[in-house]
């Protein structure tokens, strides 16, 4: 005979005060604005990607498909390839200026 699982409660609120990363607090919201934006077209974009996946294996898109769906290693290197070129994009994570200094412009033909 097992045990029911034992209900975890976690509190509603959070405690403390928000961390502070820049001088001006609108800065601050404005970032964390841009995290949950950003997290949630990566989420949706994923999603998508399992609807379309789902119509060409023709199986059914139902809600229960598409939280059932397990995504192959190949579909989650592609994912996260997709994922990281996104955040660079999003974020302009580039190399360093002198980095760049050193290498060739794109689309320059030189």
């Amino acid at each position: 005979m097992s045990k029911a699982p034992t209900e975890v409660s976690l509190p509603r609120t959070t405690r403390g005060r928000r961390p502070v990363f820049f001088d001006d607090p609108s800065i601050d919201q404005m970032m964390t604005f841009l995290i949950e934006l950003t997290t949630e077209v990566a989420v949706l974009r994923e999603r998508l990607d399992t609807v379309e996946r789902l119509l060409d294996a023709g199986i059914p898109v139902t809600r229960e498909a598409i939280e059932a769906y397990q995504p192959q290693a190949a579909v989650d290197a592609e994912r996260n390839a997709w994922r990281d070129a996104y955040l660079k994009r999003v974020f302009r994570m580039h190399p360093p200026p002198t980095a760049q200094a050193s290498e060739p412009a794109h689309g320059s033909g030189t």
